[in-house]
């Protein structure tokens, strides 16, 4: 693998300064305008004082959103060594019965959740996303970029755009790569995204990546979206954040995996390694030319519960809550009994896989884990050979009860079940995601039209127009 440090964008001190003063000069217009037409009986003077209010604050907030970014040279190196020991809490851990729960099989109806509602976003991103809470409303993260959705889900504006060539061909697409910003996060309390930015040189199959910060008050004040020389603070990044590879933001910096292994570190923003945990102990299962396969049949997941990180890794039964940058807690730990479980290294391998279960997707709410399962590897192939089972799998935290749903029937392929249709919409769900304690799908129009032909009719929408659902 090659090392690469990325040419960093960065701007001196005194062009901080007069981007700053431009925006404020911006912001000045708009809230004299504003204040003019709500308040016709102010004098000028009480314009002028509320006017110098606004711009302090907003001097202030950019302050801070500057003052929070790490600044670090282009040519800085991370000390070496790790700072603290691993430490890994198992008590209290919550155990999930897998092969009961296949067992335990039962419908369940969208009405039990909440109720099911269809938002149209008005934005065309056919590739799909996924979604993050805000003050304002949701970020949309896409291939295309980051969009920014009012509480109703309703497009606002984009605030940044990936550098992404894009073809659509029917019910295929077509893409290359380019430049993009991935693993985004909000960070609340600085008021900034953060995001990992790969920019990809394919003449010469190589890539330059770093950590870029996005100040929230410059992304809402730009009349348009950010593209990355607007980037001005940034922190290099060793290495490409590869297919699948662990990668997260926390609150003390980020999280970092090896590829095809179950160890990962914390660090800082600067990258000053906090952390190293290999909580598994399992062999790495790096792909082979001899091996015949590069198939990789589990991926881990992360997201954040709470105001915690949590991660299951890939082939591990384990989900982890990171208490901080030192230690894991185990909260849940599926037990699969008698049923075999795939590994790394035999997926990897080009073994037989047909009698080995895999975690495909796991998403908590306050209420619910949402849990699917598979029996063999999936891919199209295998669907369309039959030779995979899927599985939806429910564990409702009050109860206790863990079940599943029952498959999927009058289908041509295997297909992952789904809670039963009822009420107005009458249409079936399972979640793709979960945000803000809300359980969600997002699909284009077209998918929509194709899944559930007469929601959408008569209504006028482009098929790349994404369509989100929510249980509320």
């Amino acid at each position: 693998m090659v090392w690469l440090l990325p040419s960093i964008f960065k701007v001196n001190e005194y062009e901080k300064h007069m981007l700053h003063k431009k925006l404020i000069y911006i912001v000045l217009i708009v809230s004299f305008i504003a204040c003019s037409s709500k308040n016709p009986g102010m004098s000028k003077d009480e314009i002028v004082r509320t006017l110098d209010e606004q711009a302090m604050q907003h001097e202030t907030a950019v302050k801070a959103a500057s003052a929070a970014m790490p600044e670090v040279t282009e040519d800085y190196t991370p000390p070496a060594g790790i700072k603290y020991r691993a430490k890994i809490e198992t008590v209290g851990v919550k155990t999930l019965n897998v092969q009961a729960a296949l067992k335990n099989v039962r419908s369940m109806k969208v009405s039990e959740l909440g109720t099911l509602r269809i938002h149209r976003t008005g934005a065309l991103v056919p590739m799909g996303g996924s979604l993050i809470s805000v003050d304002e409303g949701y970020l949309l993260n896409s291939y295309q970029g980051i969009y920014l959705l009012d509480k109703d889900f309703k497009l606002i504006k984009q605030l940044f755009k990936n550098d992404v060539e894009f073809q659509r061909n029917g019910k295929r697409f077509f893409f290359q790569l380019n430049a993009l910003l991935q693993s985004v996060y909000y960070n609340a309390t600085h008021k900034q995204v953060q995001g990992v930015y790969t920019a990809y040189k394919h003449e010469s199959n190589s890539s330059r990546t770093f950590l870029a910060f996005l100040p929230w008050d410059v992304l809402t004040a730009a009349t348009e979206p950010l593209i990355e020389k607007d980037i001005t603070s940034s922190v290099p990044l060793q290495g490409n954040l590869g297919h699948r590879v662990l990668f997260k933001f926390t609150t003390e910096g980020f999280m970092r995996g090896i590829p095809y292994s179950s160890r990962f570190y914390t660090n800082e923003l600067k990258g000053d390694t906090l952390c190293y945990f290999d909580p598994t102990h399992s062999p790495d299962y790096p792909p082979s030319e001899s091996a015949g396969s590069v198939r990789n049949g589990e991926s881990h997941h992360i997201y954040d519960y709470q105001g915690k990180t949590r991660i299951r890794l890939a082939y591990d039964n384990t989900l982890y809550q990171l208490e901080n940058a030192s230690t894991l807690k185990a909260i849940y730990r599926l037990d699969f009994g008698s049923l075999q479980r795939a590994d790394g290294q035999k997926v990897i391998g080009g073994s037989n896989v047909d009698d080995s279960y895999f975690v495909d997707r796991w998403l908590e709410t306050d209420r619910h884990l949402f849990i699917k399962i598979t029996k063999g590897y999936d891919s199209p192939n295998a669907r369309k050979a039959k030779s995979v089972s899927l599985y939806s799998l429910i564990y409702d935290k009050r109860s206790g009860d863990f079940f599943a749903l029952p498959p999927e029937s009058n289908s041509e392929k295997p297909e992952f079940p789904y809670l039963t249709a009822d009420g107005e919409p009458n249409m079936s769900f399972y979640p793709d995601g979960v945000v803000g304690n809300i359980p969600y799908t997002c699909l284009d129009a077209m998918k929509m039209k194709e899944k559930y032909p007469d929601v959408l009719k008569g209504q006028d929408i482009p098929d790349d127009e994404l369509i989100v659902l929510t249980i509320e």
